[in-house]
């Protein structure tokens, strides 16, 4: 069963599931969700991600759970209807989000291992085959928001193409200690650097916007190397971290299912954290 809740309905029955959960407290002695002999879990996700739950949700079955799906409109409600239990687990975010939420709001939710999958990023071109044949002096576009241009400097790095200034958690192109080939930036939107890429030498983001641009997501010429770092998992609150229908699910939908959803349907712009 699939709910779609807008930001205010949402809010409403975070207020009426604090009173049911009070009332079951005192009636049962505690959530039901924690218990051993639960088997039905609610799960909450955006509703862009409604369909990739769908398409796990036998795998999950099989393992002996059924899923009720809540959607939610946005990325923050989920984990406000994780803290006030009226979900078990949510699914849709990665880690740094996640520990991003957790300082700003006072929560300790969880990642359950196994994590699911991950944004794959990339460095794309349509002047060079490979990073070798990236010339000296090339012009390069980078996100302009501050995480995915981290993500885009660190990758440069990563790939020997030059030196980060130490100690900077979220590098942005003004940390570049050393440069061997030259190299100079641009800054621009994500969504909008697959316009420029015939403009530059190559364009720095995540795969998915290549696709949304009609392009494809495995024609990159670089790929980053944090991708366990922005690892999607389930989320739960730090109680049924350990929890068996926790880690039973996270292993579940390691499918083929999955595998074949990110393949398909995201492009391989979504990459499995598994072989």
């Amino acid at each position: 069963m699939a709910l779609q809740l807008t930001r205010r309905s949402a809010l409403q029955l975070l207020g009426m599931a604090g009173i049911t959960s009070a009332l079951a407290a005192c009636g049962q002695g505690g959530s039901s969700a924690s218990s051993s002999e639960q088997k039905t879990i609610k799960v909450g996700t955006r509703a862009d991600s409604m369909d990739k739950l769908a398409a796990v949700t036998p795998d999950i079955e099989a393992a002996g759970y059924k899923i009720e799906a809540v959607s939610f409109d946005d990325s923050v409600l989920p984990n406000q209807a994780l803290g006030e239990g009226s979900i078990d687990c949510n699914w849709y975010q990665h880690e740094p989000y996640l520990q991003a939420y957790n300082k700003s709001n006072g929560t300790d939710f969880v990642m359950v291992e196994p994590k699911s999958y991950a944004p794959l990023f990339g460095m794309y071109s349509s002047k060079w085959k490979s990073l070798e044949e990236l010339p000296d002096g090339a012009t390069l576009g980078m996100c302009s928001d501050a995480s995915n241009q981290a993500r885009g400097m660190i990758m440069l790095k990563d790939h020997g193409l030059l030196t980060l200034v130490d100690g900077v958690d979220t590098p942005t192109i003004h940390d570049v200690k050393d440069n061997p080939k030259n190299l100079q930036f641009v800054e621009a939107e994500m969504q909008l650097l697959p316009q420029s890429i015939n403009d530059v030498d190559g364009i720095c983001l995540a795969a998915a916007h290549m696709v949304n641009a009609g392009m494809d997501a495995n024609s990159y010429i670089a790929r980053s190397k944090d991708e366990e770092k922005y690892a999607v998992g389930f989320v739960v609150r730090k109680e049924d971290a350990n929890a068996e229908w926790a880690t039973g699910i996270a292993k579940a939908v390691q499918c083929d299912h999955l595998k074949d959803y990110l393949a398909n349907e995201m492009k391989g712009s979504m990459v499995p954290t598994w072989s």
